[in-house]
């Protein structure tokens, strides 16, 4: 309402953040005590969290002074705040508390609708990866998927619905970015890294699809 009245539209506070809630199974895999907080799954370039020093894998546990309860909380939060106010955003990362000072910025109206496509590609598989099927990203699958140049990785060319990885949410179309938090360029990098990452017993993955980034933990070995 205040802000209706000062600049005849409702404003609301950005950061530029794509976050999720943290469930027992992230908490596990970020060595966290508590499910609490917003877990950061990737940065948008040159917005103010960006430009801060927040980074993807980031878990914000404070804002403004106040603790974070959920994605959805945070999300709130963000809204209610003035863009202009520079604020204190406190996260974890690897293990350490950090606390960055970030300046909002105003909603941008290109924010609220999304533009992803849940087109499919259909680029050659390289390898199966406990019943994942990965290959590269061409120019097709790029066009098709309406991928951002900035996003590369492996691309999920199919998933066996009885997996793991499919339990946990991964899909076709969805672009494999980190193995375990180490980055995956291409298939060959995805079929490495899961081979390795098969001795821990899960994989924390940080995917892009369903219109933005997001990490998930697949149970290897668990029956479906």
């Amino acid at each position: 309402m205040e802000s209706i009245v000062k600049e005849g539209r409702v404003v609301r506070g950005f950061m530029g953040v794509n976050i999720q809630d943290v469930t027992p199974n992230l908490a596990k895999e970020f060595n966290l005590k508590e499910n609490t907080g917003a877990l950061v799954a990737d940065v948008t370039p040159d917005s103010p969290a960006a430009v801060a020093g927040l980074k993807a894998g980031d878990i914000i546990t404070q804002f403004n002074g106040k603790p974070v309860r959920d994605s959805r909380h945070l999300k709130l939060q963000v809204a209610q705040t003035s863009p202009s106010a520079k604020v204190p955003v406190q996260i974890v990362r690897d293990g350490s508390t950090k606390t960055f000072e970030v300046r909002l910025k105003e909603f941008p109206r290109n924010e609220l609708a999304s533009k992803s496509s849940r087109n499919r590609g259909d680029s050659d598989a390289e390898e199966t990866l406990k019943g994942v099927t990965v290959g590269d990203i061409d120019a097709r699958a790029r066009e098709e998927l309406k991928l951002p140049a900035d996003v590369k990785g492996a691309l999920v060319t199919g998933i066996d619905e009885s997996s793991a990885s499919y339990e946990a949410g991964l899909r076709e179309g969805d672009v494999i970015l980190e193995i375990n938090r180490k980055p995956v360029t291409s298939a060959e990098d995805a079929v490495e890294l899961s081979s390795k990452a098969d001795k821990k017993g899960s994989v924390l993955l940080r995917v892009w699809g369903h219109g933005g980034t997001r990490y998930l933990v697949v149970k290897e070995g668990k029956e479906s």
